[in-house]
């Protein structure tokens, strides 16, 4: 009988024509560690350190053999063929695995090989997969990271093919998976723009263009690559098109960009002074500043192999850290230092220049062929050390391994700044204040109408309650969904304080699903922060495990019907609404239901029936800024000029200082999909020409 293993997305093991249900954890994770072997085999001592790391050797090799006597019985008699395990060794022998075919398809220079393959990959290595090892998921962490690099480069190449063979519609859809995957990527940003240009489809490769720049300049704080500057201008010119006003230096003068160097330009990133912001006018924002800003200061790795032509590699390796850091932890303060002795100068001057803590590294050779990297995050008033890591790899394996780093420290990092936020809040609180008070008191914040004050007042109550347990579940859950109220509505607050709340988010409800991983509203809050960073495909991944979890969790049915929205396929959103209103029958949740209804409707061009269901949104919410706003785009699409100028007044008197720009963008950059961009620019039309602070 045939046994196919799929490990490219969610783990599935299929034997004959059956899909197997419920296998043990450790057994589906021997399965598949064994399946990504490629046919050899491995040594019991390996599988046992890699499954049972915090056990004895002799208990180890008990629990592996149970676990391969539990595997058997989960396979079937059939299948015993498959799983070969002999004293020394285990390996899985004659089965159909998706990586085997991924992995040979992507070498072909084939289009259809390498189209195959891109098909294969379903999502992210063992999506959403974890045990209680951490050997397991340094391995898990390195195959994800493997594996996204395979798919990124095939998307390139295939993408180039199709150009080449003229099959340009073909190409595009190439380019906007390779931009969905990794939106960070320039070369995989040219090869979409590129890809609009040759289809004639100038208009979109510029906005393409424009989305690429805004997209790096919020999360990085850089402008593009002279590359993709001048590939811009390039079109913008063969179209006879002057007037688009292309973000970054022009193809004139592209030196400015050419001589900046990647850390200049990192460097160069700074929050707005209050001088600033007086000179441009704006207002102070509602939402107050809870998280404190904590610089925090990179040294340059040190190159202790004793290999002068290992030095590039350790400074490429800085380079990244920094970038990767500022991708991850966008509420960070980063400031660069000259070298890693500066850091153990002494812990005054260190403090007086404005550092909070220090992130140092080196590089050293540990064994024939291998590279040890040593990382240390140090406190720079104490110069104690608050964490340290170290890795082990091929020089050619540096990629996924810097990216696990990176990982790593960002998520170090956010834990001490949520200490920091913790112990604030709590300074700030009533000393008799207790941790169910607190999140009694966040819980009732929560109850009331959305807004900003609300939001922030039950933020400070669950960081008030971590300063006292940082491993509340609740608080921490509690803490996630302000920070995803944040960001989804970023005109509470500048630009810069959504995003720290985005990354602070992330990590934690990761940390609360680490404490508690069936806690199916910890994965919803989960998907609702996958969902408003775009990162819509893993939404809904998360929506479906919550769900999963807790059917009748309606909130999960909501948002997975606004995902699927912003995925291009609103037909689905109503009957989800429908269903999250049987299951919630709060006012505040019934806001938010009306108006996804109402925007998949209008989406839908369904307009009589979206003003309806946006108007039962503002009753229940009358300052629901996205439900006034796309109101007035409905009111102005049938006709109902006066009604749509009201309205558009009305949302400016609300948000003065936002651009209709701004709100386009926030809408546009949450989706790749053709369908629902092609839905959502009409809207925008209208909103535009109703002069919503243009």
């Amino acid at each position: 009988m045939t046994l196919s293993i799929s490990v490219l997305g969610p783990l599935v093991i299929e034997s004959g024509d059956c899909r197997l249900g419920k296998v043990p954890k450790k057994a589906r994770a021997l399965l598949a560690f064994l399946a990504s072997q490629a046919g050899q085999p491995v040594t019991r001592e390996r599988l046992a350190d890699l499954l049972w790391p915090y056990q004895g050797q002799e208990q180890a090799r008990h629990s592996l053999r149970n676990c391969l006597l539990e595997l058997r019985k989960a396979l079937g008699r059939n299948t015993d063929p498959h799983l070969v395990a002999d004293f020394a060794t285990c390996r899985i022998q004659d089965a159909i695995v998706d990586l085997d075919a991924f992995e040979r398809l992507s070498r072909s220079q084939h289009c259809g090989d390498l189209q195959s393959a891109a098909e294969l990959y379903r999502g992210e290595f063992l999506a959403d997969f974890d045990i209680n090892s951490e050997p397991f998921q340094e391995w898990l962490s390195v195959q994800r990271d493997r594996t996204l690099a395979v798919v990124c480069d095939l998307l390139h190449r295939l993408s180039e093919l199709q150009n080449a063979a003229g099959d340009h519609d073909a190409a595009i859809q190439s380019g906007r998976r390779l931009v969905m995957l990794d939106s960070l990527s320039e070369f995989g940003q040219r090869a979409l723009i590129r890809a609009y240009a040759q289809a004639g489809r100038r208009g979109e490769a510029l906005r393409q263009y424009k989305s690429c720049a805004e997209t790096l300049k919020r999360e990085l704080g850089v402008a593009p690559d002279v590359e993709t500057q001048l590939l811009a201008n390039e079109i913008s010119r063969s179209n006879g098109a002057r007037e688009h006003s292309l973000p970054g230096p022009t193809v004139e003068d592209p030196e400015p960009a050419a001589r900046a160097s990647t850390s200049d330009r990192l460097s160069a990133r700074r929050a707005p002074s209050r001088a600033d912001s007086a000179r441009e006018g704006t207002t102070t924002p509602r939402w107050p500043c809870l998280l404190p800003n904590i610089a925090v200061a990179v040294a340059p790795v040190r190159n202790l192999t004793g290999d002068p032509d290992q030095q590039f590699l350790v400074e490429a390796f800085t380079e990244d850290l920094v970038t990767d850091l500022l991708r991850h932890g966008r509420g960070l303060c980063l400031r660069p230092l000259s070298d890693d002795r500066s850091a153990s100068d002494g812990g005054n001057r260190i403090v007086e220049r404005g550092y909070d803590y220090i992130v140092t590294g080196s590089a050293q050779t540990s064994a024939p062929g291998l590279l040890r990297v040593n990382m240390r995050i140090t406190d720079a008033a104490t110069s104690e050390y608050l964490w340290a890591g170290r890795h082990e790899f091929k020089p050619e394996d540096l990629a996924p391994i810097q990216t696990r780093i990176t990982r790593r420290i960002s998520r170090e990092l956010h834990v001490l700044l949520l200490q920091a936020a913790s112990r604030r809040a709590l300074a700030k609180s009533r000393q008799d204040v207790g941790i169910t008070e607190c999140l009694s008191e966040a819980s009732s914040a929560l109850k009331g109408k959305i807004t900003p004050e609300l939001t922030a007042q039950a933020q400070t109550c669950y960081l008030t309650a971590l300063a006292q347990d940082p491993r509340n579940v609740e608080a921490l859950t509690g803490l996630a969904l302000t920070c995803q109220t944040l960001v989804s509505n970023p005109w509470w607050g500048d630009p810069r304080a959504a995003a720290a709340a985005s990354d602070l988010g992330r990590e934690a409800v990761a940390i609360a699903l680490d404490l508690a991983p069936g806690n199916a509203v910890a994965k919803l809050i989960q998907g609702m922060l996958y969902s408003a960073g775009g990162q819509l495909e893993l939404a809904e991944r998360a929506f479906a495990q919550a769900l999963g979890m807790d059917h009748g969790l309606g909130a999960a049915h909501g948002f997975a019907g606004y995902n699927a929205a912003l995925l291009g396929r609103a037909d689905e959103t109503w009957p989800t609404i429908e269903r999250a209103m049987r299951l919630d029958h709060t006012d505040r949740r019934h806001s938010i239901w009306f108006f996804f209804a109402g925007f998949a409707e209008l989406l839908l061009g369904r307009t009589e029936t979206a003003i309806e269901l946006l108007e039962k949104s503002l009753e229940r919410n009358p300052s629901y800024g996205a439900a006034r706003l796309f109101l007035m785009a409905a009111l102005s699409l049938i006709g109902r000029e006066a009604d749509a100028t009201e309205t558009a007044a009305s949302f400016r008197k609300q948000y003065p200082d936002y651009r209709t720009t701004t709100f386009e963008q926030l809408w546009l950059s949450r989706s790749g999909s053709s369908t629902y961009r092609l839905q959502i620019h009409p809207l925008f039309e209208k909103i535009r020409n109703l002069g919503v602070a243009n």
